[in-house]
C-alpha cells in the first residue's frame, strides 16, 4: 500500500515574521505535500488588500484540487457610483487542497461563546473526502478558538460527535428512487461520495498535549502523528510570542489519525517563518 504525505499549516493570511505579507512564500512550504490543510485564509479584508487568498493560492498550485470552509462570513460589499451593489463577503476560514480528487466537503459550525470583551469569532471545520490511491478518507480540517479552554472543549466535543455520527448519515446523498429523468434532474445517477470510517483530524487547535481538548482526542481514539527523533526537532509549532501572550514556546498545531491509518512518520519544520505558526508533517498508510 502508498504512503501519503499530509500536512498542517496556520498561515496566519500569509503574514509572515517579518511582518510582510507573502502568499508565495507560505505555498512554497507546502507544495510538496500531498494533502495539505491550511488555516486562517482570507477573503476580502483590509489587512490583505481585499485579496482573494482561496484564488491566489488555487492559482499558485494549478494541478490540485482545492475545497474552502468559511468559519467568519460576512458583509464586505460596496456601493458603486452607479447605484449597484458590488457584492463581497469578508471570509476567513479553512482551505484543504489535494493532489487527489475532493469528492465532497462541508463546513462544520462549531460551538462559540460570548466571551465579552475578549475578541472571539465563530469557528468552523472543513470536511472533506478525499480519493486516495487506496481507498477515500475524511479529512477534517480545524482550528479552535483560542480565548477559552472550556469553549475549545465544547468545540472538540461537538466535532468529534459530528464525525461518529456522520458514517450514519452517509455520502452527501443517497436513493435511487424515481423515473431516468427525475434521477438525471438531481444527478443521483453520478457517483455517490462515500462517507469512510478513516479519518484524519489537522489543524490549529490552540493547545498543548496536557491538555483536556488533548485527552478527549486521546479517548475518541484518535493517536497524534508526532514522532519525535533527531530529524524532527522538538516539537515546536508557535514560538514564544509575548504579542500574543505566549511566554514559551508550544505545540498547538497537530495532525491525528484514527486507529485505520498507520503512521509512517513525522516532521515540524521549525525553521520557516512565512507565519507565526510553523508547518507539521506527516507520512501515513491507509
Amino acid at each position: 500500500m502508498a504512503s501519503f504525505t499530509v500536512l498542517s499549516y496556520n498561515i496566519q493570511y500569509s503574514l509572515g515574521a517579518d511582518n510582510t505579507y507573502d502568499m508565495k512564500r507560505c505555498v512554497e512550504v507546502v507544495r510538496d505535500a500531498d494533502i495539505i490543510c491550511l488555516q486562517e485564509i482570507d477573503r476580502n479584508w483590509r489587512r490583505t488588500k481585499m485579496e482573494d487568498q482561496v484564488a491566489q493560492i488555487q492559482s499558485l498550485l494549478p494541478d490540485r484540487y482545492c475545497a474552502f470552509g468559511p468559519s467568519l462570513d460576512v458583509d464586505a460589499s460596496a456601493i458603486n457610483p452607479n447605484g449597484s451593489v458590488d457584492n463581497r463577503r469578508r471570509q476567513s476560514g479553512q482551505m484543504t487542497i489535494s493532489r487527489f480528487p475532493i469528492a465532497s466537503s462541508r463546513a462544520i459550525q462549531l460551538p462559540k461563546e460570548d466571551t465579552g470583551e475578549l475578541m472571539n469569532s465563530w469557528s468552523a471545520a472543513l470536511e472533506t473526502v478525499i480519493l486516495t490511491p487506496e481507498r477515500p478518507v475524511r479529512v477534517i480540517n480545524l482550528h479552535l478558538t483560542d480565548v477559552s479552554e472550556t469553549n475549545r472543549v465544547s468545540q472538540i466535543s461537538a466535532l468529534i460527535k459530528h464525525c461518529e455520527n456522520a458514517t450514519i448519515e452517509g455520502g452527501a446523498w443517497n436513493g435511487k428512487e424515481w423515473d431516468e429523468a427525475s434521477r438525471e434532474h438531481w444527478q443521483l445517477n453520478d457517483p455517490v461520495p462515500t462517507m469512510p470510517p478513516e479519518m484524519i483530524f489537522a489543524g490549529d487547535f490552540n493547545d498543548e498535549p496536557q491538555s483536556r481538548t488533548y485527552e478527549i482526542l486521546r479517548r475518541a481514539n484518535l493517536r497524534d502523528t508526532w514522532q519525535p527523533n533527531s530529524n524532527s526537532g522538538v516539537g515546536v509549532t508557535f514560538k514564544t510570542n509575548p504579542e500574543q501572550g505566549t511566554d514559551r514556546d508550544m505545540r498547538i498545531d497537530f495532525i491525528f489519525v484514527s486507529p485505520q491509518i498507520e503512521i509512517i512518520d513525522s516532521h515540524i519544520d521549525e525553521t520557516i517563518d512565512a507565519s507565526d505558526h510553523q508547518p507539521v508533517w506527516a507520512t501515513v498508510r491507509i
